[in-house]
């Protein structure tokens, strides 16, 4: 048998959700195959077992971190992906078979270097024995599974009139671009027989002239809430919200169409750069630098007056006679003379008299008569 190429990646959510919860994420999926067989024995329709699924396993993933959205892409992407490989296997593939191959296309699913955890593995490989259990055959599971063909996520080329190129069971029809084989060292393997190419590989057939490959599914292109579709669709039903949607397709409602993304965006726009940058802020040249500061102009006078015996410092006024300084100065030029021989202050009784020498005015007194005494 073969595997569908591409394998559509496994959402990055469901394998946060695994890896942290890998007992949590059995229980989910044991519930859910629980539910399958439930409709399955009561006579309902595959179709009907899916969605009762579904809606089990929903809640119980979003209990550990699996929104709505990422479960239903993870549906989607498992269906494509399952599906196309049971649809290369042998048709009587049993319970087991259908398990590993289960397992194999979740492996293929993930990163390089990345294991889903092993009870998630182990849980895949019952929910292949439950679906043998259930009477579910691979083909009848492929169909269900897969989207249908042309179909966005549809893991083979179809041709003109928009059938699958691959008939069922036949891995040779599917040209060797679309496919490749199982893990050499996965649960397939382990089996061996049919469940792996032959030696030397399929003879595969050259891809139809007028054949097309239906655009691979884009996981992420679902986890907008908001995103066209359904609500409650199944894991693998082909009506999910992720069948022939166009990941380039404008999104219904969109508040940014035709919005200009530089729109308002000024890159000066509250970028001042004087912006509480007062260059002259707390720079006061005179701050505290009052210039009359302790420059009294009177200040270091007082000595002086005290020196000249005056009054004290700061009552430049307080009894001072007018001519005392000049008694003073007097008095130092009468000892300089004594000492050197200059002329000596009038020491008579105009002594200190401002006006000695002086011309008296006209009422100063009788003015002696020149005629006195003349006969």
């Amino acid at each position: 048998m073969m595997m569908p190429n591409p394998m559509p990646p496994m959402p990055p959510e469901v394998m946060d959700a695994a890896a942290a919860n890998p007992e949590g994420f059995a229980d989910a999926m044991g519930s859910g195959m629980e539910a399958f067989q439930g409709i399955m024995e009561g006579g309902g329709d595959m179709a009907t077992a899916f969605e009762a699924m579904g809606d089990v396993m929903g809640p119980m993933m979003q209990d550990i971190g699996v929104s709505p959205e990422a479960f239903d892409a993870a549906g989607d992407c498992v269906g494509a992906a399952v599906g196309g490989a049971m649809h290369m296997a042998p048709g009587d593939a049993g319970g087991a078979e259908m398990g590993a191959i289960m397992q194999d296309c979740v492996d293929m699913m993930l990163p390089p270097g990345t294991d889903m955890p092993a009870p998630v593995q182990d849980a895949l490989g019952d929910m292949g024995q439950g679906m043998a259990d259930a009477g579910c055959m691979p083909h009848d599971v492929a169909g269900e599974m897969m989207p249908p063909p042309g179909d966005q996520g549809f893991p083979f080329p179809c041709d003109g009139a928009g059938e699958c190129v691959v008939p069922p069971g036949d891995p040779g029809a599917c040209p060797q671009d679309a496919c490749q084989p199982p893990p050499m060292d996965g649960a397939c393997a382990e089996m061996g027989g049919p469940m792996m190419p032959p030696d030397g590989g399929y003879e595969h057939v050259a891809m139809p002239a007028d054949a097309n490959m239906p655009p691979p599914i884009d996981p992420g292109a679902n986890m907008d809430p908001g995103a066209p579709g359904p609500e409650g669709a199944p894991m693998g039903d082909a009506g999910g919200t992720m069948a022939g949607v166009d990941p380039n397709a404008p999104v219904a409602n969109d508040p940014m169409a035709g919005a200009d993304p530089n729109a308002g965006m000024d890159p000066n726009a509250g970028m001042d750069p004087n912006a509480g940058m007062d260059p002259n802020a707390g720079m006061d040249p005179n701050a505290g630098m009052d210039p009359n500061a302790g420059m009294d102009p009177n200040a270091g006078m007082g000595a002086l007056d005290d020196a000249l015996g005056g009054p004290p410092a700061g009552d430049p006024g307080q009894g001072q006679e007018p001519n005392v300084a000049d008694v003073a100065l007097g008095q130092a030029m009468d000892s300089a003379m004594e000492q050197g021989g200059a002329p000596s202050v009038d020491t008579g009784p105009n002594a200190g008299d401002p006006n000695a020498g002086m011309i008296p005015g006209a009422d100063d007194g009788p003015e002696d008569d020149p005629s006195a005494g003349m006969a």
